[in-house]
């Protein structure tokens, strides 16, 4: 699986967290003025800048120095900001940090014999059972299909690299998305991916499943193998959760019809190309694109209310709906 965005959140500089701070720096500057010692970036404390530091000292002093005497008119209007005030206000990394604790808040796993389940309040919870190829009968034929697969990599070398990170890309690439258009709509792609990477890793420290290259040394995988267990698959965890949360917030009337049939296929796909690379089982595949589809109802149940937003989460599907 690849690296998650709220492991590095707000996944800042990626495609996903276009318009998110890591770009505020330079927001309403010319040029690189942003990055320069003088710059709001070095305001903001992204570039050591004692230059400017004392610069501003120097000229709150001037600005400032008839005013020793005391503040003449503050403004004293007592009150807490709105919900929506707030919410525009903190930064995406803030609002990450809210979004995640209302993912998690609730949640509780089981284990028994035969599978693990995760649960929460009002939602019936996502089931994983034990991997099929894990007997000594299965796993040579779990195996060879792998080996099978990679006379596909030649065919499939660039999806595969450029699939290493979250594919935003090709997500972008079918919904037409824009940063400027649809800054909202690629956050709530990064929250979604929040939840799928809490849980897909839960699961996997259960079950610990070696990968297919610690098993054989013909699998010679094309990439380097994650550092994680293997089942259930992390990338179609990832892309049926965003499937079908896009599916809910777009519809079928702005792009049409195929939308959801393309977004499927496109999980599908890419979960396929991590068996092609090397580094998955087929039944890895299988079931994290269930347990993406089963987290894809509890992050709609949470966000897709219909209500007024009072919830952080409510807000962002909020500001990403009005954005199509």
């Amino acid at each position: 699986m690849s690296r998650l965005p709220f492991a590095n959140e707000g996944s800042e500089g990626s495609e996903g967290s276009e318009g998110s701070e890591g770009s505020e720096g330079s927001e309403g500057s010319e040029g690189s003025e942003g990055s320069s010692v003088s710059g709001i970036g070095a305001y903001a404390g992204r570039r050591i800048s004692p230059l400017l530091a004392n610069a501003l000292i120097t000229n709150h002093g001037e600005l400032t120095r008839s005013y020793w005497g005391g503040i003449p008119n503050p403004n004293t209007v007592p009150g807490a900001l709105t919900h929506i005030e707030a919410m525009n206000r903190w930064s995406r990394r803030v609002r990450a940090q809210l979004y995640t604790f209302e993912l998690i808040k609730g949640l509780s796993f089981a284990t028994t014999n035969a599978n693990a389940t995760l649960s929460g309040p009002g939602w019936a919870g996502a089931v994983v059972v034990n991997p099929p190829y894990e007997t000594a009968a299965n796993l040579p034929g779990a195996l060879q299909h792998v080996v099978d697969m990679a006379t596909l990599r030649s065919d499939r070398l660039a999806e595969i690299l450029t699939q290493i990170n979250v594919p935003y890309s090709f997500f972008a690439s079918l919904l037409n998305l824009q940063p400027g258009r649809h800054r909202h709509t690629y956050e709530l792609m990064s929250t979604a991916l929040i939840l799928s990477g809490v849980a897909v890793m839960q699961f996997k420290h259960h079950f610990r499943v070696p990968r297919p290259a610690d098993r054989s040394p013909l699998i010679q995988p094309m990439i380097q193998t994650p550092n994680h267990g293997a089942y259930p698959a992390g990338h179609p965890c990832q892309g049926y959760i965003l499937s079908r949360v896009l599916q809910a917030l777009v519809g079928n009337v702005v792009l049409g019809a195929e939308l959801p049939t393309q977004l499927d296929r496109l999980a599908d796909r890419v979960g396929e190309n991590r068996v092609v690379a090397g580094v998955h089982y087929a039944a890895d595949i299988t079931a994290g694109a269930q347990l993406g589809r089963d987290l894809a109802v509890r992050f709609l149940a949470l966000a897709n209310t219909g209500n007024a937003p009072t919830t952080a989460l409510e807000w962002l599907w909020a500001a990403a709906a009005a954005e199509w």
